[in-house]
């Protein structure tokens, strides 16, 4: 098999683990995860069971890539941030894409609400946490002091803490009746832990 072969076999791949989450998460957010079965997700998007563990193993694993690539995505903004940025400052920007892609997105806020409030979801908040913070540490050791012999667990602490505060503001923005944006609410957490610069205006 040639590489060209396989590289059409591996978008071929990703193309349909993408249709797979787009189709479950409708699902998800029309009748409930408990509700939700891999078959009617696999019959949804014109699979037969035994197709659909080719892509996935379970259902919450469709979740999981949820949030997975979100993960990848606030690590890639951590990397690319001013290399004389503070790391604390680092770490509540490197937020920003994922509070403006989410804020007037109500089916984003329905998801989040069901991983936080769902028991069967619960293992997929934890690894989210964890890959996240695997992440984050390393995108932002290198802005640590080198000298420093613990930069690294210095790096895993601070993106840990960075990912409680996002947990506690993510709680609040979901709250029936709350209306204080999500950026909002991550400034006044993540400013109760470590100092935070002004936000400059927008020009």
């Amino acid at each position: 098999m040639d590489t060209a072969e396989i590289g059409l076999r591996e978008r071929t791949r990703r193309a349909v683990r993408a249709e797979l989450v787009t189709i479950a998460t409708d699902l998800f957010l029309t009748q409930g995860f408990e509700e939700t079965t891999v078959e009617q997700i696999a019959a949804a998007a014109g699979l037969s069971r035994r197709s659909y563990f080719r892509y996935f193993p379970s259902k919450q694993d469709v979740f999981a890539e949820i949030l997975a690539s979100t993960g990848r995505d606030v690590a890639a903004a951590l990397a690319a941030r001013p290399a004389g940025e503070g790391p604390w400052e680092s770490l509540r920007r490197s937020f920003d894409p994922l509070l403006a892609a989410v804020e007037n997105n109500e089916r984003v806020r329905a998801l989040s609400r069901m991983m936080l409030e769902d028991p069967a979801l619960q293992s997929a908040h934890v690894h989210k946490q964890a890959t996240w913070q695997a992440a984050m540490a390393a995108a932002l050791e290198p802005r640590l002091d080198q000298a420093e012999p613990d930069a690294g667990i210095h790096a895993q602490a601070l993106a840990g803490a960075a990912l409680s505060c996002l947990t506690t503001a993510q709680v609040e923005w979901v709250r029936p009746g709350n209306e204080a944006p999500f950026a909002t609410l991550l400034d006044v957490v993540m400013g109760a832990v470590g100092p935070l610069p002004r936000a400059r205006p927008q020009l």
